[in-house]
């Protein structure tokens, strides 16, 4: 009995290590198949605003209750990955519900667009 236990903490210490060494970077992985797309993001505006984002966030995405998504002060990084999980998932701990039984995939992504490009055009405004 003690060398099967012994065998078990052996591999579960050995799949922890090959864990920290080699951490999963699924968010890394996904790409916005709809990035640069203007018309996208026009699409984007309009899902934004239908499915309500703009009741925390303001019509632009600049803020009101929730936080201006148009910016680049983020508490983490603003990847595309990283809104995308947002919309579909939410944000535990805060107000930021999922809506990833409402929107589909290439809907998320869309908005997505919206914030990206309203991010890019509010850098061509400061230059």
């Amino acid at each position: 009995m003690p060398s099967f236990f012994n065998s078990f903490r052996y591999a579960g210490a050995l799949v922890l290590v090959m864990l920290l060494l080699h951490p999963a970077r699924a968010e890394e992985e996904l790409k916005n198949p709809f990035a640069g797309d203007a018309a996208a993001a026009v699409e984007g505006k309009r899902l934004f605003l239908k499915t309500g984002c703009y009741a925390c966030h303001g019509h632009e995405a600049e803020g009101a209750v929730g936080p201006d998504l148009t910016d680049d002060e983020w508490i983490y990084k603003p990847t595309d990955s990283m809104i995308f999980n947002t919309i579909s998932r939410g944000r535990s701990g805060t107000i930021m519900a999922p809506f990833g039984d409402q929107l589909k995939p290439d809907e998320i992504w869309k908005i997505v667009e919206f914030l990206r490009d309203k991010n890019r055009q509010r850098h061509l405004k400061q230059q």
